[in-house]
């Protein structure tokens, strides 16, 4: 419950303006993924110094298939429709995961509608990072995944498991139980049982978007028993 609790209504960003959940955030919309990504070149600048060139590229088979293989874990656990985006049909993505180079990461292109000294502090450390939005309702309607495209592929992986979790309305870190992919003594490239059970939880249908955090907290002891026994 105390893991519950701090995936699920804390925060892992020690950011100015950036706060933990005082409600259950999760998506009630379907899902509408855009996968994109960039390569980058450090080159001499004319008159001295150097700067980072950009250009953008197709994701890669191995970028496109971790996307793949973790969005159908959360969306046959959630229940969380997914569907094409289509911006003739005004059906955009809705969830955008992006594949920069580090020196990439925090620069204030990546989100135009984000404070740029906010992605300057979630780039810093280089590996990946997430970010949503959700109405007063607690029905989340957007999301971006930022992730090192220099990664190894291993770290890749299980780094992108997490972000797209956490993109889920399970936003903070946890040591609190282990193993989980939120506990960042380790590094897992699957859910752990723990995991299961609390994504399930969160998406029972007796824990609706927006209810408080007292209420959630007492509704979920009951779920969360009846998840782990599965």
């Amino acid at each position: 419950m105390k893991h519950f609790e701090s995936v699920v209504f804390g925060n892992e960003y020690e950011i100015e303006g950036v706060t933990g959940a005082t409600q259950i955030q999760k998506w009630v919309s379907p899902v509408r993924i855009g996968v994109n990504a960039m390569k980058g070149e450090v080159k001499p600048k004319p008159g001295g110094g150097r700067e980072l060139k950009l250009e953008r590229v197709r994701p890669s088979a191995d970028q496109i298939a971790l996307v793949r293989k973790h969005l159908t874990t959360l969306v046959r656990m959630t229940g969380v429709k997914n569907e094409a985006a289509d911006k003739a049909a005004d059906k955009p993505a809705n969830l955008v995961i992006r594949f920069l180079p580090r020196l990439a990461m925090g620069q204030p292109f990546v989100a135009k509608d984000i404070d740029p000294n906010i992605l300057a502090k979630l780039g810093r450390a280089g590996v990946c990072y997430f970010v949503t939005s959700s109405i007063r309702s607690g029905a989340m309607f957007r999301g971006l995944i930022v992730v090192n495209n220099e990664l190894p592929p291993d770290q890749m992986d299980a780094c992108l498991l997490e972000e797209m979790t956490q993109a889920f309305g399970l936003p903070n870190d946890s040591d609190i139980v282990s193993p989980s992919i939120f506990n960042q003594k380790g590094q897992l490239r699957a859910l752990s049982k723990t995991d299961v059970a609390i994504v399930k939880t969160l998406y029972d249908r007796r824990l609706p978007a927006g209810t408080p955090r007292a209420d959630a907290m007492r509704l979920a002891r009951n779920i969360l028993a009846e998840k782990l026994a599965e």
